[in-house]
């Protein structure tokens, strides 16, 4: 029971339209995050007052530029067929993030690098993330989500580097605390087990139902 090409751009359509629904709340979430974090106190952290600060904006900005040029090339290139399905994942890690991020306001680390000045950020970064939005590091969980849903062993790892990479660069910048890198890789990991046991199963039971009609014809 396979769909026709008109039914797999509809059920991409409806994915895209979920995750830019999630996308919403989550700029709303950092709106609010942003509010209390400005107010909140600093945060111990062990592991960040043993490491050297360095200036890693350039790497904060394009590194994350760079996964998303992947992800969407990889999803051109050799997951065309599975779009709503990543769609729908990245839609239901957004919208956890969004809830975390109410939950658990925090002011940003003491002498965080500042990307402020950089030309990408101000005109795509600005929009999409705040100062205190912190917990949890979706620089770090983007990445880490598209390694446990891609296919391809070398494609896989690549954006597992990417994961890490960018984990350094939130960490060594002070653009997060250690608990939110860590917390994304538990997190993520954990949405993406909660979507194939549950969403999943009644996602594609809805699915048979809706294409049932265009196989009787």
């Amino acid at each position: 029971m396979k769909p026709t090409r008109v039914q797999r751009l509809e059920e991409v359509a409806v994915a895209a339209a979920a995750l830019a629904i999630a996308l919403r709340l989550n700029h709303a979430a950092g709106l609010m995050a942003d509010a209390a974090g400005e107010h909140a106190g600093l945060s111990p952290d062990l592991l960040l007052s043993v490491l050297p600060r360095v200036d890693t904006g350039p790497l904060f900005v394009y590194g994350f530029a760079v996964f998303l040029v992947w992800i969407i090339i990889v999803g051109l290139w050799t997951e065309r067929r599975r779009a709503a399905y990543i769609l729908w994942s990245y839609a239901l890690l957004t919208a956890a993030r969004a809830f975390f991020i109410i939950l658990t306001p925090m002011h940003r680390p003491a002498g965080g690098v500042s990307v402020d000045g950089d030309a990408l950020f101000r005109a795509l970064g600005h929009s999409m993330t705040f100062e205190h939005d912190l917990f949890f590091s979706s620089h770090t969980a983007m990445p880490f989500l598209a390694f446990l849903i891609v296919r391809g062993r070398w494609i896989r790892l690549s954006f597992l580097f990417l994961s890490v990479l960018l984990a350094a660069a939130v960490l060594l910048g002070r653009f997060h605390y250690s608990i939110d890198v860590f917390g994304a890789y538990f997190i993520t990991f954990a949405v993406h087990k909660a979507e194939v046991r549950w969403f999943q199963p009644a996602y594609n039971s809805w699915k048979r139902r809706w294409l049932q009609p265009a196989n009787k014809l």
